[in-house]
Parts: structure tokens; sequence; C-alpha cells
């Protein structure tokens, strides 16, 4: 489960994922003048792809994600009296595209590294390393 934050606006045709804190743990409902607290689940991205993300992703937006469901289950327990049901899914993802504002794709491809220049930084490493 990710961060406690603010419910946030999700824009029409999408699955709202956040879970509201308030029901989960029987705590009391926020005032009229305090904005529910939910936790949405996160995706967290490392190497080389997570550096591009960084680079070219929006702080805020839409995303089509290509993905495959690899694991499901529905556990249930007593606390306390109370019966409580969690359910859990797992999805590799295996591609993202973000869109931006204008609803145009961001163009976010991976540069790709001509063969030629991989060797050549390879041989300057080398180098480098037996001259040091």
């Amino acid at each position: 489960m990710g961060y406690e934050t603010e419910k946030q606006n999700v824009p029409e045709g999408f699955t709202d994922l956040g879970e509201d804190i308030d029901q989960s743990f029987d705590l009391a409902s926020p005032t009229e003048h305090e904005s529910p607290k939910v936790h949405y689940p996160e995706l967290h991205f490392e190497g080389e792809h997570a550096k591009h993300l960084m680079k070219h992703l929006p702080k805020h937006g839409t995303a089509h994600i290509h993905f495959k469901k690899v694991s499901e289950s529905t556990s249930h327990s007593t606390h306390k009296g109370k019966e409580k049901t969690r359910h859990s899914v797992g999805i590799q993802i295996h591609g993202i595209k973000p869109m931006g504002e204008n609803g145009k794709e961001i163009s976010m491809k991976m540069p790709k590294e001509n063969p030629e220049d991989s060797i050549e930084k390879g041989l300057e490493a080398a180098e480098t390393e037996t001259t040091e």
C-alpha cells in the first residue's frame, strides 16, 4: 500500500484505486473541512528505465500501460469479532506510454546506442584502467 494522501480526482472512465483509510482501520470519518485520506497503490521502477522515466515522465497525467496479471488472492481474517476480506492482485508492467495534457503521446523511447560507440567506450574504459 502506498503513502497516505488526499483523494484525487480520477478522469472519467478510470477506476479510482484509492483505498479509504478511515474505513480500513475503523477510524472516525473526516470532518466536512477535511479531505478524505486514502492509500493508492504504487509502481516503482529501477535502473536505466527509471532514469529515463525521471527525465520524461510529467508530475501528473495519464498513461496507458501494457501489463500481465501474474497473481491474485483473497484472504479472510477475523479481528475482535469483525471479519475482514483482503484482495490482492500482482501485475507485471511491461510498458508504459504517458499521455500529455492534450492527449498526445509523450515520446519516451529509450535511446539506442550505436554498437560502434559501445565498443569505443569499452576500449576507452579499458585504456583508462591500465594507465592509472
